[in-house]
């Protein structure tokens, strides 16, 4: 019997989580037991996400039994999260947290739509860790790299034909990135240069964040790496032409900066989204 494998966690920044409305179940049988994904208007396919941030608030906001909320904010925006009797760990956890504090959240996208027509994005919250600002920091740049990659294959794509209802999809395509990036221009007619924004305003606020709080002996490294980002965020971030296609090579390791230190560079690209960059106490 084939093993359980859970689906990947795709780092996406609040603003684009929050301007999706594309949600559908995958597979030819679409039953109500089929995975539900949302894609985002950069051609993210997600089921579930990693998103890193501070919390800002929290509350119960349950009655018979505890059902928590929490405001996480990252540099585009912010995100409420959501954890109850179904998501017993991610609920202590929320419960004990004083805010402000850095938060790592994996959890599934859940869309509610108001009687105005409004749909409204939150996480149900699967595991809430306490992180420290350079995971933070990591993060901003990692989900930068990943959006620019899906801005670099949504250039290129044509739009893809979809079914006269756009927030349900009745059948999925095979997934890929370019089919997925199809589907998002076609629904979304995606904005490339506001998402490209997007990613240089986070950008230039962690080189903001990195210029007050570094030691003046490691700002000018921050800072240049900040910098270096910034001028690198138009560009598709083409890797070296000999790290293309090298068969059996290790995934780069991700070391984690130092409070206030350099982030050289970009992080290499690896194999998409699992979350396993972090010490987040567990794997996720």
């Amino acid at each position: 019997m084939a093993g359980f494998s859970r689906e990947v966690a795709r780092r996406i920044f609040a603003e684009e989580l929050k301007s999706s409305n594309y949600s559908f179940r995958d597979g030819e049988d679409q039953h109500q037991y089929a995975p539900q994904y949302l894609l985002t208007p950069t051609g993210a396919k997600c089921n579930r996400v990693f998103f890193v941030g501070v919390l800002t608030e929290k509350d119960d906001i349950g009655t018979d039994v505890e059902y928590w909320r929490g405001r996480v904010v990252d540099p585009t925006g912010s995100l409420l999260i959501y954890a109850g009797q179904y998501q017993p760990e991610a609920a202590q956890i929320l419960a004990s947290m004083d805010a402000p504090a850095f938060v790592s959240i994996v959890g599934k996208p859940n869309l509610y739509q108001t009687e105005d027509g409004n749909i409204l994005i939150s996480l149900r919250a699967e595991s809430i860790q306490r992180v420290d600002e350079a995971t933070r920091n990591q993060w901003i740049m990692d989900t930068a790299r990943r959006t620019l990659e899906r801005i670099s294959i949504l250039e290129k794509a044509e739009p893809a034909p979809l079914s006269s209802d756009f927030s349900t999809a009745d059948r999925a395509f095979p997934a890929t990135d370019q089919q997925d990036a199809a589907r998002a221009l076609e629904h979304y007619h995606t904005d490339i240069e506001r998402y490209r924004r997007m990613v240089l305003r986070a950008l230039t606020s962690l080189k903001a964040d990195l210029s007050k709080s570094s030691a003046p002996g490691e700002e000018r490294d921050a800072v240049r790496a900040a910098g270096d980002a910034l001028k690198s965020a138009p560009d598709p971030l083409a890797r070296p032409a000999e790290a293309e296609g090298e068969e059996g090579r290790q995934p780069p390791k991700r070391g984690r900066p130092k409070k206030g230190g350099s982030l050289d560079s970009w992080p290499e690209a690896g194999d998409e989204d699992e979350v396993e960059t972090f010490n987040l106490g567990k794997k996720s």
